[in-house]
């Protein structure tokens, strides 16, 4: 260990302080996940070339932007796409690679439309049949060479210059692409023709090219808007012809015969073909692109394989019926030939797919191959997406849901270091909701009446540049500004906003073991008068639960969601809720984050209730639990989220403030206050 602090002291000479921090945290990484040995061989290489990818780069670093980026993709796709640094911009559908940094303008806004673009020309690849054109297309152009599995690296082999094939492909999609981001992202197609003109100015002359390399280069300058071809030659208008022939509506399948037919006539040029870099929008890899398609294919072949093996291990069971309505003649008539595996009473349909893993494993052992029209009427088969979604609703549950957590005292994240589990609180039939609305009938009929009338009642905004009204402490600050030399506000009415309210408000209760008594069933009463003054209201909410224990036990508890009614089910969960294990709140607070993220809100609330610090069985404690919750807050707040907490911790002033910010907590001293307290709360924060 003392050889490994003298290189990093070694290292510490070498860097920033800040490119420091970014190569500590990494070794730190490798430390948390691979091991000592690996954090050893890794502080053993400080070499300059194995320092420089730590060195902070000119411009806009993609470090910096990566959450922003990943949040777009998640919004244009609707699925998770990591974002990460690469030699080159591409992606293999799992990850998007994007340059280390963007120093292209002296305007960080701009650099960062740059990454935006590149970002949504890697979405449209995904959507629009670029990289995944599907089985029936690819089959079409391999013919006799086609596979069970093709994709589209089989495709690219069959051109005998692949490498030239990629880039002429590149340069094809990139035209028909950016035809459909004008369409569906006009905004961010604004200043496309502006950045496409920047780089354009960096291209080498055409005069200094010959043959193949010259036919591809006239291609993509095309495409970068140099329409006029002053280097004129022959190969360059043969490249132009094929570029203007690209129709405005072609699809992804006439994009794949656009590239048949241009590689013909770039074959035709003369001499090798030495590649130059396209750096915007993507680049084309296939082989990249056919990896991750393979890995995905593995691991669904091993959630089937699991999935029969556990349906072998069953007890035999009745099989699944169709929903009523069907009329048994429209079954047999939709399924008279196929054959199906029957496997302890389940029905699987035996595709081509099932048939191939049922192969490689020797056999259908334990399996009663059947036809369709031996079901019956009652038999519902199960496709295998089907057993595939319920093989990962059950590894899911097993596995959780990883989050990042903060160690301060190395200044950088833990990755993926704690597992949250989302669980549903088991309803009890006591009826608590009801004995609570009888407990507190006139504070909740006062209650009712006051939120009735906020609803109708236009908010009143302050420090205007018109309005109303004159907003007499505006106009005494600004008094006081200019006398004291400063420029005086222009803020100085007010006016009533009479919008429609667009609020989400996600309650997160502390259901750690300290709670037990007194203080839970504060909250739940607190949580019922909440909810009825919600539903007067008409602001949608969510309510959660969170405890655990250690950072692969991190529970997450679902009572009632955003587009779940207040329904009896929400009820009998709210009295179903009871104390547990320990409070790890910064995977709970990133995880509520997630949720709130993915709500449509003007204002977004994320409102928790505790009785005291975070704390868990292991090392979450004191400073380090305090620390990795104001990072989760910080980060919440990022993403548009505004957090407040309500505490019945009489010592919280010792951590509160320094978690929440000095407006952003209230703590109640009598747990028995909590609620009439809360309600009084909301109206402050949202009105």
């Amino acid at each position: 260990m003392p050889s490994t602090l003298k290189r990093i002291s070694i290292a510490s000479a070498l860097l920033s302080h800040r490119d420091l921090e970014r190569w500590l945290s990494h070794a730190y990484d490798i430390l948390d996940h691979e091991g000592i040995g690996r954090f050893i061989e890794f502080t053993s290489h400080i070499e300059e070339e194995e320092l420089q990818r730590f060195r902070t780069a000119r411009g806009l670093r993609l470090s910096d932007v990566a959450h922003l980026l990943t949040t777009f993709l998640r919004g244009l796709s609707g699925t998770e796409l990591r974002v990460a640094a690469g030699d080159e911009s591409y992606t293999d559908t799992v990850t998007v690679f994007l340059p280390h940094a963007i120093d292209r303008y002296a305007d960080l806004e701009r650099d960062f439309m740059i990454y935006k673009l590149l970002a949504a020309h890697a979405w449209a690849q995904l959507t629009f049949g670029t990289l995944l054109p599907g089985k029936e297309t690819l089959d079409k152009f391999l013919g006799e060479q086609g596979t069970d599995s093709p994709d589209i690296a089989a495709l690219f082999r069959l051109f005998p210059g692949q490498g030239m094939a990629e880039h002429i492909y590149a340069v094809i999609e990139a035209v028909r692409l950016e035809y459909i981001l004008r369409r569906e992202l006009p905004g961010l197609m604004a200043d496309i023709c502006d950045i496409k003109n920047a780089y354009l100015k960096e291209r080498p002359s055409l005069q200094g090219l010959s043959g193949k390399t010259l036919f591809v280069e006239r291609l993509y300058q095309m495409y970068l808007g140099d329409r006029c071809g002053a280097d004129r030659h022959e190969d360059a208008d043969v490249a132009a012809d094929a570029l203007c022939r690209l129709a405005e509506h072609q699809s992804h399948e006439e994009s794949l015969h656009s590239l048949m037919i241009i590689c013909r006539q770039a074959e035709d040029a003369r001499g090798e073909y030495s590649p130059l870099p396209i750096p915007f929008p993507l680049m084309i890899r296939p082989a990249a692109v056919s990896l991750q398609l393979r890995a995905r294919r593995r691991i669904r072949k091993q959630t089937v394989e699991r999935a029969i093996a556990k349906l072998l291990s069953m007890p035999e069971v009745r099989p699944r019926t169709r929903p009523a309505g069907r009329s048994t003649g429209d079954e047999r008539r939709a399924i008279p030939e196929r054959e199906y595996l029957l496997i302890s009473g389940r029905v699987l349909e035996l595709d081509a797919e099932l048939r191939e893993i049922l192969d490689d494993r020797g056999g259908m052992p334990g399996g009663i191959l059947v036809k369709g029209a031996g079901l019956g009427a009652e038999a519902s088969p199960l496709t295998l997406d089907e057993l595939v979604a319920e093989a990962d609703t059950v590894q899911q549950a097993a596995g959780g849901i990883p989050y990042d957590e903060w160690d301060f005292k190395r200044g950088g994240f833990k990755k993926k270091w704690c597992m949250v589990h989302e669980k549903d609180i088991h309803p009890d039939a006591e009826p608590f909701v009801e004995m609570t609305l009888k407990r507190y009938r006139g504070t909740v009929t006062l209650l009712r009446r006051k939120f009735e009338l906020l609803r109708r009642e236009p908010k009143m905004l302050r420090r205007q540049k018109e309005g109303d009204d004159i907003d007499l402490d505006a106009v005494v600050e600004a008094y006081a500004d200019s006398i004291a030399g400063r420029s005086p506000s222009e803020g100085l009415f007010t006016k009533y906003d009479r919008h429609e309210r667009s609020m989400a408000s996600l309650f997160l209760l502390d259901m750690s073991g300290s709670t037990k008594g007194w203080i839970l069933e504060a909250e739940k009463e607190a949580l019922v008068l909440m909810a009825e003054a919600l539903e007067t209201l008409g602001d949608r909410y969510a309510i959660y639960g969170f405890s655990g224990m250690t950072r692969n036990k991190c529970d997450f508890f679902h009572c009632k969601s955003f587009d779940e009614p207040y329904s009896e089910m929400v009820k009998r969960r709210i009295s179903g809720i009871s104390p547990k294990d320990y409070t790890r709140m910064g995977p709970a607070i990133r995880h509520a984050t997630n949720l709130l993220s993915d709500v449509k809100a003007r204002t977004k609330l994320l409102i928790t209730i505790s009785d005291g610090r975070p704390e868990d069985y292991d090392a979450y404690k004191g400073t380090y639990g305090i620390e990795d919750t104001r990072k989760a807050l910080i980060e919440a707040k990022e993403q548009g989220v505004h957090s407040f907490c309500i505490t019945i911790d009489r010592e919280a002033g010792s951590y509160i403030r320094h978690m929440y910010g000095a407006v952003n907590y209230a703590v109640i001293d009598d747990v028995r206050q909590l609620p009439h307290r809360i309600t009084e709360i909301y109206r402050r924060l949202t009105f």
